[in-house]
């Protein structure tokens, strides 16, 4: 098994066998950084989504969104409005 190249399927980036870059690991920390891996639009789509509901509920840091679970649970509100805002806390606080 001389002259093995491993390759990224996604991409092609190649690291032949006599490179020193070439090992065990060398794919999955190119994952980590190619641009064409699926990870990348996961990656991409959550970062849109966090803006989103940082836009809705008006904090990102994990103090301020802790604070406003409590205060969403306190205000008189209706019930869907309140799920779905402690939703969108706990998606962030989730997702950081």
């Amino acid at each position: 098994m001389e002259n093995r190249v491993l390759t990224c399927v996604y991409c092609g980036h190649e690291y032949p066998q006599e490179t020193s870059a070439w090992g065990s690991d060398v794919l999955t920390e190119h994952i980590k950084v190619c641009q064409k891996h699926p990870m990348r639009k996961a990656e991409n789509d959550i970062a849109l989504l966090r803006k989103a509901l940082i836009g809705l509920v008006g904090v990102n840091k994990k103090e301020e969104l802790e604070q406003m679970d409590v205060a969403m649970r306190l205000i008189p509100a209706p019930d869907a409005d309140k799920i779905a805002s402690l939703n969108a806390i706990h998606a962030l606080l989730e997702t950081m």
